[in-house]
This record gives structure tokens, sequence and C-alpha cells, in this order.
């Protein structure tokens, strides 16, 4: 191999190396931020890429370095719009899609280049070009589950946009500025020149996307720089060796021909290191999009070249072939690296997020892209109050009424979210008081509230209380009266999402025909609804509480437990490594409807009596029986690695709760539960369970308001659930779950 080849090699390889390491990261930041702000989050990591372009260029003529690459024409400007749309469109098909959907489809971007060069007269048209992109693209999608089906032509479309632009900037820097020319762009200055003008072209990206208010830019936060400055550097350095050393090289079809070489690398990585759940059908339309793609190139590459008049450099395949085997072991080993990466939890850790496993299986993405759109649908359905700067900022520390800090799990879960929220709010001052659910002395009485500072907000702890099911005079009664009382010290209150449940209707009609009664004698209707907010988690709840509460603002909001997640299923702190195949998680109080089957004998009788389920182990618990399964003597870590880590947790021992917790739901592969908060921490730790409902529906109509926040939680497989009308069908559910590896992956 001469010195010259080995040039070329390296070349070739750390121009692959950077445009994986630049799609690879940008991959992970789309995937770890909102898709209700997908717009923002295109055109802000978009600007940032080519901004490391236009920094070069600024430095360069702050030296004074007068190179005419570095001269702002018409022709650099329009080159530039071509590379920053180009590489618009490639962040899109990312946020949209797959990585490796979106470079298979860019295969066909020398086949764009070949028409582009007919058009021009540089080469002759073959017309077997659209048979083979045809292929392309065919493949490309059958290479892709059809779960993702919508969102995958949606990402093929960004694509193809992408190919467009790149062809037209290959080319332009190309042909419009030869090599010989004193303004060649094919240069460092040349690249420098063209992101300054690409930087400029997005001008009125940034102008409409305020216009027609996509303007949520708060999204360089300590949550993604890592991830940002990687992509966008990486960027820049990939553009750098292909628009100043491969293109100066190789004629643009010579160029593409590489690319594909490159991106045939890439995409092999993406679907041996991602773990995908693909079929044998998408592998097999995978393959057949890579061969198609490198031999049809590599055929038009041949008949070009005898059609054109300019000088080639021969591209030796012995070569090429090793390159691409050295680029395959070094992106896997940098995938796997990544994602085998975690950070290790703390107990002091801040809300910053942990670093999630960078590849993941799509799945599981829209597992976590949907517990991040139900948060952001909670916060979104409050933001008038809870971003308010007016309370946000008031000197008032934001009051949390009698969160609960008894034995059941869901409420401390309750508690829990309710501080997320308030801290992920902006919230970072504030305390609490009890009434009868903060048992144990930890929190100060709130008495009438008179030791209480005036102003701000107050937070009602949510629940499942609102109604007569539950102590009515200790719980709904004494709510209801303090929301007036906190009024009048100049507070908002909000209560947390509640179920609302009156088995006497003579008591629900009462008691909100005294507390109306009671509003309208201090408040006129526009006072009390600006100042008091009742938040209901069920479409039944919310619905008969407009109607029993008018005075008051009635919403529609998730159980706010689901601002917990995600969660990690862990043997940390279990004192058994293995599970039971069942986990029942079963209540023994007036809510069960399945109190007749809840005990060891009952269920081994069902278990058995079908061949499907016979033999299987199971463990029958609650939320009392945690210290059975929690190994007390573990101190490290504390607690579980949480997306959003509250700061002042009060003197609640919440690390204990979530502990002892997820060693219970170790004990078993299944779970089946009658619990509405059960079975939401499974859903937050995307564990396989099933649940059965209560008394009066709460668990479907709760998980119903919740899931409907994103077209992500529509897949009950992906996301690891189901439900059934008795244990039987449940029995044979969990194990339906355990045979399918989809639930396990």
């Amino acid at each position: 191999m001469e010195v010259a080849d080995v040039y070329k090699f390296f070349s070739f390889f750390f121009w692959a190396l950077f445009t994986f390491c630049s799609h690879f990261f940008a991959k992970q930041y789309f995937s770890r931020t909102s898709t209700s702000h997908v717009t923002e989050n295109v055109i802000f990591l978009t600007s940032l890429q080519v901004g490391c372009g236009a920094v070069l260029y600024v430095v360069m003529k702050l030296r004074n370095m007068h190179s005419k690459s570095l001269i702002m024409d018409y022709k650099t400007i329009l080159l530039g719009a071509c590379h920053s749309y180009g590489m618009m469109m490639t962040n899109s098909s990312m946020a949209n899609t797959t990585a490796s959907l979106t470079h298979l489809i860019k295969m066909s971007e020398p086949f764009y280049t070949t028409i582009l060069m007919a058009i021009m007269g540089k080469i002759n048209f073959n017309w077997k070009i659209l048979l083979i992109m045809s292929i392309i693209i065919t493949t490309a999608i059958g290479s892709e589950p059809m779960s993702d089906a919508q969102s995958s032509i949606v990402g093929i479309l960004f694509a193809l946009a992408s190919n467009l632009c790149y062809s037209l900037r290959n080319i332009g820097t190309k042909y419009f500025f030869p090599e010989d020319s004193s303004d060649s762009k094919t240069t460092l200055a040349g690249f420098a020149a063209i992101s300054f003008g690409g930087l400029l072209s997005l001008v009125p990206v940034w102008i409409l996307s305020f216009i027609f208010g996509f303007n949520n830019y708060s999204i360089f936060t300590n949550e993604t720089p890592e991830l940002l400055i990687i992509s966008s550097l990486s960027h820049a350095l990939y553009n750098i060796i292909s628009l100043t050393i491969i293109l100066s090289f190789f004629n643009p079809v010579q160029h593409s021909l590489l690319n594909v070489g490159k991106r045939t690398s890439i995409v092999l990585v993406f679907y041996i290191f991602s773990q995908r759940p693909f079929t044998v059908f998408n592998l097999v339309s995978a393959i057949i999009c890579l061969v198609v793609s490198i031999v049809g190139v590599k055929v038009m590459t041949a008949k070009k070249e005898s059609d054109s008049n300019n000088k080639s450099v021969e591209i030796s395949w012995k070569y090429s072939i090793l390159g691409i085997l050295i680029l395959l072991l070094t992106l896997g080993s940098i995938s796997w690296t990544a994602s085998s990466y975690t950070k290790e939890p703390s107990s002091k850790s801040t809300t910053r997020k942990a670093m999630p496993t960078i590849i993941t299986p799509p799945g599981k993405q829209n597992w976590l892209q949907c517990i991040d759109d139900i948060q952001e649908d909670i916060m979104g359905r409050l933001s008038d109050h809870l971003s308010n700067p007016a309370l946000v900022n008031h000197p008032t520390p934001l009051l949390l009424i009698d969160p609960a800090y008894g034995i059941n799990v869901g409420d401390n879960m309750i508690a829990y979210g309710e501080l997320v929220l308030i801290e992920r709010m902006g919230f970072m001052n504030h305390t609490e008081c009890k009434v009868i659910q903060s048992r144990g002395g930890v929190s100060t009485p709130c008495g009438n509230f008179t030791h209480i500072p005036d102003g701000g907000m107050a937070f009602w702890h949510g629940g499942g209380n609102w109604g007569d099911l539950w102590n009515r005079p200790a719980l709904a009664l004494p709510r209801m009266k303090t929301f007036l009382q906190l009024v009048k010290k100049g507070k908002t209150v909000i209560g947390m999402p509640q179920s609302l449940h009156y088995e006497n209707k003579k008591h629900e009609k009462g008691d909100a025909a005294e507390w109306m009664e009671a509003i309208a004698a201090e408040l006129n209707s526009e006072e009390s609804k600006a100042k008091m907010v009742l938040t209901w988690r069920q479409y039944q709840s919310f619905g008969k509480g407009a109607s029993l509460y008018p005075l008051l603002d009635n919403r529609l909001v998730p159980d706010i437990a689901f601002m917990i997640g995600p969660l990690k299923e862990s043997y940390t702190w279990s004192i058994k490594k293995t599970s039971a195949d069942i986990i029942f998680l079963l209540r023994d109080d007036k809510e069960s409807l399945h109190k007749n089957s809840r005990s060891e004998e009952a269920l081994r009788k069902i278990i058995d009596s079908n061949k499907e389920t016979r033999g299987m182990s199971f463990e029958l618990v609650d939320w009392p029986n945690r210290d059975k399964f929690f190994d007390k003597t573990v101190d490290e870590p504390l607690g579980p690695e949480f997306k959003y880590k509250v700061a002042d947790e009060g003197k609640f021992d919440y690390q204990y709760m979530f502990r002892s917790s997820i060693a219970l739901l170790a004990s078993g592969k299944v779970l089946i539960t009658d619990r509405l908060h059960s079975s939401i921490l499974a859903f937050l730790m995307h564990k396989p369970h099933v649940y059965l409902d209560q008394m009066y529906g709460k668990i479907r109509k709760t998980r119903e308001v919740a899931l409907e926040a994103s077209e992500k939680c529509k897949s009950i497989e992906e996301m690891r659930y189901d439900e059934a009308p008795s244990i039987e069908e449940a029995v044979l559910k969990a194990s339906e779950m355990l045979k399918k590896k989809s639930y396990w992956d």
C-alpha cells in the first residue's frame, strides 16, 4: 500500500467515524427530548451543527485571511443553503424514524447525483437509475417494523429531501468552484464559507418558527449538552473531511460511491448493535437494499466515468472492503461501550438526567417517549399556573398539604410524583403540613393555616379518597373546607389528580351543595375559578366534578405518579436473586373484586387447572410484605436511578419505599395486580404486568387518561401490559408474556 493509499484509507476511515458519531448522538438527542418540540429540536441542533463551521469562518476572517474562498457571494450562500437544509432534512428524518432507515434511504444519494449531472450534461442518463432507486426505497421501507410505518414514511420523505440538498451541494462545490481556481470550496476556507452562508440561510427558518409558534428553545440544558456537543463537532469534522479531502480526490459520483460504503458500515452497526426486534423480512429487505445500493452505484459509476471527461482516481475495492471491516469493529465498539455506560446513582443526585443506554430498541424507545409525553401532558395541563412568574418567584414556599406517609406505596408514589412536578416546574422552595395522611409526626400540623405565610401556591395531595369510600369525615370534608381558607390567605390552590367516588349519592350532592354555597358567599365565579383548581385522573370523575363543583376550575390530568419514571427493574435490594414466574400483588380490602381467590391454595388451584400454566411458580404479596423480600444490608446505591431526582424530599424516607418496592416486584417475572399504583410502578419499570380492575374500574379509567397522552403509548406489547377480567384469564396472559421474546429483550 503506497503512502497515497494510506492517506486515502485513513481519510475514508475518519470520514465514516465522524459521520457515525454525528448521527449516532443526534439520534440520542432526539430520543431524549420531547416529541412535542421536535421542530425546535431539529432547528436548534442544525443551527449548532452548521454554527461550528461558521465559527471557523469568523476566526479565519478575524485573522485577516483574504482567501477568495472566504468571499461571501450568492453562490456561496446557495451552497450553504443546500448544506444546512440537507442537514436539517437529515435531522428531521432521524427525529421521525430510526437512524438505520435514514441511512438506508440516503443510499440513493448517488442516483440523485447522477440525474443532476445528466441534466447538467456532464454524463449520459440511464433509465436504470429509476428502477434502482425504487428498489432501494421499497426495501428500505421493508427493513422497518410495521408498527413504525407511519413515522417511517415521514422519515423517508425527509431523507429523500436531504439527498437532493446534498447532491446539489456536492455538484456545486465541485463544478461551480473548480479545484484549480483560487475560490475553490474544496478547502478548509471553502467549508468555513459554506457553513457561514448556511447559517445565514437559516435565519428565515428561525423567524418563521417564532411566527408560527415554534418558539420553545429552552433545549440546551444540563440534560443533553454532551449529545449536542459531540454531534455538532463530529458533524463539522466529517464535513471538513468530505469537502476538503474526499471531494478533492474524487468526482461527485465517486464521492457518492464512497458514501455508500460509509453508510453500509453505519447501517450494519445500527442493525447489529442496537438489538432491534427486526423480523426475517426486515433483515432480508435491509440486505437487498444494501446490495442493490452497492452494486448499482458501482455499475453506474463505471458507466459515468466512461462518459465523463473528468480526471478520476481509481477506488480500490480491496482497500474499501478492508476499511469497512475495520469501521464495523470500531463503530461497534463505540456502540457497545456507549450502550454499556450508565451513571452511578448517588444519594446527592440533583435533577440532572442520568445518561441512559445509548442504543435502545424501538419498543423501549416508544415506552420511554410515552412516559415523557405523559409527563409533558401533566405539566402542560397546569402550565398556566405552574409557569406563572408571580407564583414561581413568590417568596412564600409552595405548600404541599397532607402528603401520604402510610404503608400504602401507592399513596407514597403520589406524594413523590407531586414533589417531582413541583421541582420540575421551578418551585425549589417548598414545604408541607399534615392533616391526617402525613403520619408519624413527620410534618407540621396544618391546623387552620394561621402559621402559614400568605400568598403563593398550595397543592392538596391527590389520590383515590375524594368521596365516602374511605373515611369521608376525616378526608373529603376537611379538604373542601381548607380550599376557601387558603384562598383567603391569598393562595392559589390546586388539588392533585383524584378519583371521585361516592357510594351514598345523598352525601355526594349534599357535600357539593354545602361547599358551593360557602364559596359563593365569599367569591364570585371568576375569582373562585382563578384561585381554585380541581384535577381528576378519570373521565368519569372529571365529568362529575365539573357538574358538582361548577365554581371551581375542573381539569382532566393524568395520575401524578407518572411523573416519577422511568425506573429500572433490579435485584440490587432483593434478598433472593431469582424470580418466580408470577407475582400476585392483590389487595385485601373492600375495593377488591377478587378476595375469594386471594390465597395460595386458591391460586395454585387456578394455575394447575390449565395445562398451559400448570406448575408455574408464584408469590402472593401486598405492600406490607416488602420487608420479606428487601435486603436491608445493602447500603449502596441508596435508591434507584431517577430521570428527575427530587432535591428536597423532606423527612419521609422515599428511597426506602422505592428500594423495598422494587425488591418486592423483582420476586416475580410477571406481575398480576389489582392495585392501581403497583400497575403504574410496573409500567414505569417496563415490567410485564396484567392488571385486574377493582370495584369501580379505577385502574383502567386512570391508565386510559394517562396513555392517551401519546401515540407512543398505544402498543400494549411495547408497553408490556395487558388487562384481564379474572385471575384465571390474567394467569393465561402472564403465561403468554413469559413465552414472548418481545417482553424480555
